[in-house]
């Protein structure tokens, strides 16, 4: 797709119905701008189809269901490379950021009022060194403080993101070294983390221990 949303629990459907927006965004602009088609489940139970151009494919983008489900989607693809070679590049002041449109991914990541990255990501077909794994023992937020450079599968570049759902695996723990270390990499993902959420709030366990008031 032109523009991939970076957790795996969000689909393209999602994606399209409550907008987003991802690294290849400054080129590929939203996720809804690549589709060619859309399969439509109203609320009377119609299946519509509707293409470029139609009422119903203007208004999709953004209505977060209420003019229906998406079933099936027709969209633009893109050939890929099997690495993505990163720069991490620093900014204190954000009024000077450069103009970096020469790249196939770009994104941006603020630790504070004066320090600012820019990680300009480029397609390559051969890896100069060893992959980098933000899926295990790694943090990739973390790493754009720590390096300059970094190489990922195309794969792994695209996921960077979801096995610390945006840095949320902190307040389970999951960012100490130990604890890391013991926890599955089949867990650190984004949609366990959700269901830990969920679980907590139906259950009220965080709000117990912190002796807030619960209401029932």
């Amino acid at each position: 797709p032109l523009v991939v949303p970076q957790l795996k629990t969000i689909t393209l459907g999602g994606a399209v119905a409550g907008l987003g927006i991802e690294s290849t965004s400054f080129r590929n602009g939203l996720p809804h701008e690549s589709v060619l088609e859309m399969e439509i489940l109203t609320a009377d139970g119609r299946i519509v189809h509707t293409k470029r151009g139609e009422e119903l494919y203007r208004g999709f983008p953004n209505s977060y269901g209420t003019l229906g489900y998406a079933l099936r989607l027709k969209i633009e693809l893109q050939p890929v490379k099997p690495y993505v070679e990163l720069e991490h590049v620093r900014f204190d002041d954000p009024a000077v950021i450069a103009d970096h449109t020469d790249v196939d991914f770009l994104d941006g990541t603020v630790f504070g009022p004066t320090e600012q990255y820019l990680t300009l990501g480029r397609f390559v077909d051969k890896a100069t060194r060893k992959p980098s794994d933000y899926t295990g023992e790694h943090v990739f937020y973390k790493s754009i403080r720590e390096r300059k450079t970094d190489i990922l599968t195309i794969r792994d570049y695209i996921w960077r993101w979801d096995t610390d759902w945006f840095w949320c695996s902190k307040a389970f723990g999951v960012q100490v070294p130990a604890v890391r270390r013991l926890w599955p990499k089949k867990y650190l993902r984004s949609d366990v983390y959700r269901r830990i959420v969920a679980w907590d709030r139906r259950f009220r366990v965080t709000d117990r221990v912190r002796g807030f008031p619960t209401v029932t």
